[in-house]
């Protein structure tokens, strides 16, 4: 069976994505089997949690609404203006 260039283009066409979908689901042992695999989302995790019994520096829920209710006030009413900016302007 003879296959012409138009056939032998629709196969590369539809075998070049599968390939690269293969090649993408590779798996990687090496990396896996590292003693040290996760450790940076661990580390992130213990960043992030706090026990109520402890003296950490972090916000609860009560302290950030304090801390947003601070700054919408604050925005909310701008300082008074102190000097008049006067713009000249003429042709």
């Amino acid at each position: 069976m003879e296959i012409n260039s138009r056939s032998r283009c629709r196969m590369l066409l539809v075998l070049c994505p599968i390939v690269g979908l293969m090649a993408g689901c590779a798996w990687d042992e090496e990396r896996v089997e590292s003693a040290d695999f996760g450790e940076s989302v661990r580390y992130t995790i213990a960043l992030q949690t706090e026990y109520p019994d402890s003296a950490g520096t972090g916000m609860d829920a009560q302290k950030a609404a304090n801390v947003m209710r601070a700054y919408r006030e604050d925005v909310a009413k701008p300082k008074q203006v102190e000097k008049d900016i006067r713009l000249r302007v003429s042709q």
